[in-house]
């Protein structure tokens, strides 16, 4: 059984196909997450997530084949293997473009969820501040130079109710 160039090109086709527009919606959710966490909206900044995960866990899916695709073929999964196969089934470079622009808006993609990732450490950072402010004490570093847990941390009661 031989395969055909044209079926792998289809193939291939449709995995960049769909991860385009995976990566699209992925960028809008991430736009609409930045946001989100810049604000004080503790319900919101609780329900997002979801939306990002299905795209990634998607995305991570087409990956697996697309390298499936290219191990089966004998192209191997590493980028010169994908490259090899992208040549192979569409000498025209379309294939290649393709794979090349969704390269791109991945690379976009990441930059957008380390910003979320920045603003959300930059909150959390704030909250431990305020924490320590409230105790009136700061609060020793959680391991020690040696490797060994503090013991205690200075909490105290912040109040009763």
């Amino acid at each position: 059984m031989s395969l055909d160039r044209a079926d792998v090109r289809r193939h291939l086709e449709q995995i960049l196909t769909e991860e385009s527009g995976l990566l699209v919606t992925l960028q809008t959710v991430l736009e609409a997450e930045t946001a989100i966490v810049s604000s004080e909206d503790a319900t919101a900044i609780a329900n997002i997530g979801s939306n990002r995960q299905r795209c990634v866990d998607r995305l991570f899916q087409l990956g697996e084949e697309r390298s499936q695709t290219s191990h089966m073929l004998s192209f191997g999964s590493d980028p010169a293997g994908l490259e090899s196969m992208f040549e192979w089934a569409d000498p025209s470079r379309h294939l290649r473009n393709r794979w090349s622009n969704n390269l791109q808006l991945a690379r976009h993609c990441k930059a957008l969820n380390e910003r979320n990732g920045a603003i959300v450490a930059a909150k959390l950072d704030r909250v431990q501040q305020l924490l320590q402010k409230l105790r009136g004490t700061a609060a020793p570093a959680v391991y020690s130079a040696r490797p060994s847990r503090y013991t205690s941390l200075g909490s105290r009661d912040l109040g009763f109710a």
